[in-house]
């Protein structure tokens, strides 16, 4: 393991400048540096290091697959320092209303930005940093501290995550105008046996809540999907009929598609996460106070 004083903060500046810019020169041109001291200073680092970051046999200058790994805990550490430095200069000046929100694509795209509104509306010098999430991200979020709350479409089962259920959207079908299934007034999912059904994986909100909705597996998945937007986009184009959430559902779509309540009732629930172990700013409880209300 490489340890953090092994490279000074010079070090990784003209490590990050040379793989970014490609060139020893045109690093040291960035840097304001003379090309020879900078091949040197790459050697003197290679050297603590104790590995090769760069293959110079060719005559050219190629990143070696340890550089590659070594540049994007580089370039995170990076990112990371350049939010402190935002925050702390932001401190300085006395401005110290942040409020960071996640939420899930679905929500994001949809009840978030409306929420948010009202938000500066009551604190209107308030800055807001706000992220959309995989349902992979979601877990650092909050327990790397990149965030004040979170909106899912799923409860989170992290120690010190206290996650609170404010409402739910319901399941609702897409279908392309063309479709014969287009001008029912309501969709049973009996209706979809022999359909193409765009849907998504078992394991996430969407796939068990379609699941949920069929008692069981349901119909054969003829396309998988990560993101309810990109089914709707997908029926758009013929490709076959999507459960997705009321939420996807209320954005602007194609106009080829048509959304249909469902005689079924599939919820997807929402929820809000914070970290119990950290007091909320009048920001994230008023946020709060505003998210429970609209999805009540």
């Amino acid at each position: 393991m490489v340890s953090a004083a092994m490279l000074n903060h010079r070090q990784v500046e003209i490590f990050r400048a040379v793989m970014r810019i490609g060139t020893v020169r045109g690093a040291a041109a960035r840097l304001g540096v003379a090309q020879p001291g900078l091949s040197r200073m790459l050697r003197h680092m290679e050297d603590r290091l104790g590995f090769a970051l760069f293959d110079r046999s060719s005559g050219r200058l190629v990143p070696t697959q340890e550089a590659h790994l070594l540049m994007a805990q580089v370039e995170r550490v990076h990112k990371e320092l350049a939010d402190l430095d935002h925050v702390a200069r932001r401190l300085a000046a006395g401005e110290d209303r942040l409020f960071r929100v996640a939420a899930s694509p679905s929500l994001g795209h949809s009840v978030l930005p409306a929420l948010l509104k009202r938000l500066i509306d009551r604190f209107p010098d308030l800055v807001l940093q706000f992220d959309i999430l995989s349902v992979d991200q979601t877990d650092d979020y909050l327990a790397l501290d990149r965030g004040d709350v979170t909106l899912t479409l799923f409860p989170m089962a992290q120690p010190n995550v206290h996650s609170v259920r404010l409402g739910a959207g319901r399941l609702v079908a897409a279908v392309h105008a063309d479709h014969p299934l287009a001008g029912a007034g309501t969709l049973s999912v009996g209706r979809l046996a022999g359909e193409s059904l765009i849907s998504f994986r078992a394991d996430t909100p969407h796939g068990r809540a379609i699941a949920a909705l069929f008692g069981g597996e349901g119909p054969p998945i003829r396309t998988y999907v990560r993101f309810a937007e990109t089914a709707v986009a997908f029926v758009a184009q013929g490709l076959g009929i999507a459960l997705v959430d009321s939420f996807t559902a209320a954005q602007p779509h194609d106009s080829a598609v048509r959304i249909l309540p469902l005689v079924e009732r599939g919820e997807l629930p929402v929820y809000l996460n914070r970290d119990s172990q950290r007091p909320m700013s009048a920001a994230g409880s008023a946020f709060e106070a505003i998210a429970r209300a609209a999805l009540r």
